[in-house]
Order: structure tokens, then C-alpha cells, then sequence
């Protein structure tokens, strides 16, 4: 009757040695994806930026809008985190449109794109924060989230 009782203990100790020694695993806070929204008037580009969202980890896409005016409207209903807008779009561009989500207390972080790569890179960086679309990937949305938008460490959100 002792025998089996002196196995166990034997084998809880033997546990409590081995975590002892093992290494201690980093601490890790279950986080909400990226709620991304597009604002985009052309419907192939956002379909492609949805799939890009759709396969990048910690990322959902949670709306599209076709115009500034909608793209607003659809900010400050959904209130994501991240909005990839088109500098030029009928109507009120990508440009006026992140001004006026700003001007509403919108917190969301935008990040402008442009099929014209001459708007992207504009002579003497004249819009530094416009990505060209073709540049977009996984590597370049975490990134760019990860500098202008994610919480930094010690701070609270």
C-alpha cells in the first residue's frame, strides 16, 4: 500500500525539480486583433487589402467604405483601430477625410495609401505617411501598426 504512495510522491518531486530548472516562459496578455477598416472607391483594392487583413495575425477587417464621406461615417460607427484610406477618392479625399476623423475625436490611427506612387513618394517627401498600395503586405500592416498605433510598454490605453 505505501509502495504506490512513494511512486507519486516520488513523481511530484521530480516535476517540482524539473520546473524548478526550467525557463521561466515570457509573459503573454491575450490581446484583441487590429479592428481595420478600408476606405477605398475601388473595389478590387478592397478586396485585396481585405484578404491581406484577413491572413495577417492579430488583424480583422471590421468594415469598407467606397468615399471619404462613408469611410467617416463608418469610423465613427465602428471606431477601429486602423483605417487604410486612399489619398484620392471622389468626393472628399483621404487626406480631408483623416483630418475630419481627427476633428471628431476618432481615434483611430490612419494609414493613407495611393496607387500613384509619385503622391507616395512626393517630391522632397511631401507626404511622407502615404504607402503605395503594391508595397502593402502582412510584414509592412504589422509594422506600420506597430509604430504609429500599438500601445507602448508602461503606458496605458
Amino acid at each position: 500500500m505505501w509502495a504506490p504512495l512513494r511512486t507519486h510522491v516520488r513523481t511530484v518531486d521530480t516535476r517540482r525539480v524539473a520546473r524548478k530548472h526550467a525557463p521561466i516562459p515570457a509573459l503573454s496578455i491575450a490581446t484583441a486583433p487590429v479592428r481595420v477598416l478600408i476606405v477605398d472607391d475601388g473595389p478590387f483594392f478592397q478586396e485585396v487589402a481585405r484578404e491581406l487583413i484577413d491572413a495577417t495575425s492579430g488583424f480583422e477587417c471590421v468594415g469598407a467604405a467606397c468615399s471619404g464621406e462613408e469611410g467617416i461615417d463608418q469610423a465613427d460607427r465602428l471606431r477601429p483601430d486602423l483605417v487604410l484610406m486612399d489619398v484620392r477618392m471622389p468626393g472628399i479625399g483621404g487626406m480631408e477625410a483623416a483630418r475630419q476623423m481627427s476633428a471628431r475625436g476618432n481615434p483611430a490611427v490612419v494609414v493613407l495609401v495611393s496607387a500613384d506612387e509619385s503622391v507616395a513618394d512626393g517630391p522632397n517627401g511631401a507626404a511622407p505617411e502615404v504607402v503605395p498600395k503594391r508595397k502593402l503586405c502582412r510584414s509592412l500592416l504589422t509594422r506600420l501598426w506597430e509604430e504609429r498605433g500599438a500601445p507602448r510598454a508602461g503606458t496605458c490605453s
